[in-house]
């Protein structure tokens, strides 16, 4: 057998083969890994990401996580966090361990899970650490900044306002997550339902949400020599505010009448932000 000297990745490889059969490494095998976790500082960051993102998606992801803390390797996913853990952070971390295996093995939805344990602004400096490819740090990210926020939606319109700021994408992992969270937690279901009934009557009845669900795009503003660049976008923020409220004026011709308004307007009745348009 390769040796962890020759090859550190192995105690990585140990946990997660672990993990995915539901066997445990004894108290031997995780002291081994310890005393010789220190070779990993050279090992390549994208080999370590990708096996923990392989434990963290395995059938016994808990019992997985449980030894990646127990054998000190937790260093290596989330740096000096894994140091001198404040006891509301031990906390949420033993509990994940025990729950997760309950919740379905996405694999962002299960990383989002794992970095909310953490303090937010040290929790996204840490995802940036392990190199994750460009949409899933955003995901991980919009979870840690944003995962709160949902808790306070209402209304209908609140939950239209949301969804269109983060975007179709994020959204919808805000929501799994929100999900898989209140499995972990033993949470009150009521806000996850009342989010649910509010999008499926919001579907239902067809109402636009997202900039693509505008019935005009920034090929039409051009088209229409209406606006182009950044004007243009703001013009479409600003129509998805008007049809949230006014759903039935979501049709071409309404939507390119009340465009034209708004190329004239020096100070648009928008939402105030402008990260859609890169982001689809």
């Amino acid at each position: 057998m390769t040796s962890f000297t020759e090859e550190p990745l192995q105690m990585f490889r140990q946990i997660r083969e672990a993990a995915e059969q539901g066997s445990i490494l004894d108290k031997e095998a995780i002291e081994a890994i310890r005393g010789k976790s220190h070779m990993l500082r050279w090992t390549n960051t994208d080999e370590i990401r990708q096996e923990f993102e392989k434990i963290m998606t395995a059938e016994f992801a808990g019992n997985g996580l449980k030894m990646l803390a127990d054998a000190g390797l937790l260093i290596y996913i989330v740096s000096s966090l894994a140091e001198m853990m404040p006891r509301g952070t031990k906390s949420r971390l033993s509990t994940l361990i025990d729950n997760i295996d309950k919740t379905k093995r996405v694999r962002e939805r299960r990383l989002g899970l794992f970095y909310l344990c953490f303090e937010k602004r040290r929790a996204i400096e840490a995802i940036s650490l392990l190199k994750y490819d460009e949409p899933t740090e955003t995901l991980l990210t919009d979870g840690l900044k944003y995962l709160d926020a949902m808790s306070f939606i209402r209304t209908e319109h609140e939950l239209k306002r949301f969804a269109a700021r983060r975007g179709r994408e994020s959204y919808e992992y805000l929501d799994g997550l929100a999900k898989a969270q209140r499995i972990v937690y033993d949470l009150p279901e009521e806000g996850v339902l009342n989010r649910y009934r509010m999008m499926r009557h919001i579907e239902e009845d067809r109402e636009p949400v997202f900039i693509e669900d505008l019935e005009i795009t920034l090929d039409d503003l051009l088209d229409h020599e209406i606006a182009a660049g950044k004007k243009a976008e703001q013009i479409l923020d600003a129509l998805i505010k008007l049809v949230h409220k006014q759903p039935r004026l979501n049709t071409k011709k309404a939507l390119l009448f009340y465009a034209k308004k708004y190329a004239k307007t020096p100070f648009l009745p928008v939402y105030g932000w402008m990260g859609l348009f890169s982001r689809k």
